[in-house]
C-alpha cells in the first residue's frame, strides 16, 4: 500500500466514515466544521486532492465532495484490522447472545433455526444475509427489504447490478465454501476485488460457521458503503456464539 501520511490517513478515515453514515459526497468544507484538525482549509482540500492523486478517494463531479474508491474502502477494512476496532462490542455481543439463546430455546428444528438465524443477521446488518450448509443443501437468503432500502438502490440499474451478484454469488458458493473451509477465516471482497462478479460497486462479507456441529458459511451482501466496522463486529459476535 502506498505510504500515507497521518494526517491523510485521518482525513481519509473521516471521509469513509461519514460517507457511509450519510451516503453522500464529503467535501472539503463539510470536514473542516465538523472536525478540529488543526490545519487551514487550504490544507484539508490539498490533502484531499493528494488522496485522490494517490487513487484512495474520487471525485464524483466537479463541484461535488469526495467518496471512497475500492482501495480506499481496503484501507479503511485494513485499518479496522490493525487497530483492532474489530473487537467485539459489549452491548453487540449482549444482544446477540440474547436473541441467539431466544432462538435456540424456542426453535427446535435445526432448518427453521437457520432461517430465523439468517433473517436476524440481515436485520442487524441492514444487509442482504445469506446462509450455505451443503451438506443438508440448505441455502437461505433473507433481508431484501432490508439492503434495497440503502439510497443506492433508487437507481433501478443498481437493482439489476446486485441481483446479477446474487447470481454470481449463487453459481460459485460450493468453491467459496471449500475455500473458506480451508482457511476458516472471514473474507471481506470489496468491488472489484469480487473474484465471482464483474459486478464492482457492492461488497460481500463471507465468514464460516457451525449450527448444531454443521459446518456451513453465511455472508452479508451490499453496497460498498456498507457499514463494516459493525458488521465486523456481528461477524465476530456470531463466530464466537456458534463455536
Amino acid at each position: 500500500m502506498e505510504e500515507l501520511s497521518e494526517r491523510q490517513k485521518n482525513i481519509l478515515e473521516i471521509v469513509i466514515r461519514e460517507h457511509i453514515e450519510n451516503a453522500s459526497p464529503i467535501s472539503s468544507k463539510f470536514i473542516e466544521e465538523k472536525y478540529s484538525l488543526g490545519v487551514s482549509p487550504a490544507t484539508i482540500r490539498a490533502e484531499l486532492y493528494n488522496l485522490i492523486e494517490k487513487g484512495y478517494l474520487f471525485q464524483p463531479y466537479t463541484s461535488s465532495g469526495r467518496v471512497p474508491t475500492d482501495k480506499g474502502y481496503r484501507f479503511f477494512v485494513d485499518l479496522l484490522t490493525e487497530k483492532e476496532i474489530k473487537k467485539i462490542e459489549k452491548r453487540i455481543e449482549k444482544r446477540m447472545t440474547r436473541e441467539v439463546e431466544k432462538m435456540q430455546a424456542e426453535i427446535e428444528n435445526r432448518v427453521h433455526f437457520i432461517r430465523q438465524f439468517t433473517r436476524f443477521i440481515a436485520q442487524s446488518s441492514s444487509s442482504l444475509a445469506v446462509s450455505y450448509f451443503p451438506k443438508d443443501n440448505i441455502l437461505y437468503k433473507e433481508g431484501w427489504k432490508e439492503v434495497l432500502s440503502d439510497p443506492e438502490f433508487t437507481d433501478i440499474e443498481k437493482i439489476h447490478d446486485f441481483m446479477t451478484l446474487v447470481e454470481d454469488f449463487e453459481e460459485g458458493i460450493d468453491s467459496l465454501y471449500s475455500e473458506n473451509e480451508r482457511t476458516n477465516c472471514v473474507r471481506i471482497y470489496i468491488g472489484q476485488e469480487s473474484p465471482f462478479s464483474k459486478r464492482d460497486d457492492f461488497s460481500v462479507l463471507i465468514s464460516p460457521c457451525k449450527i448444531s456441529r454443521k459446518k456451513g458459511i453465511f455472508a452479508m451482501m451490499g453496497p460498498k458503503r456498507m457499514a463494516y466496522e459493525k458488521n465486523i463486529n456481528l461477524v465476530e459476535s456470531i463466530i464466537k456464539l456458534l463455536r
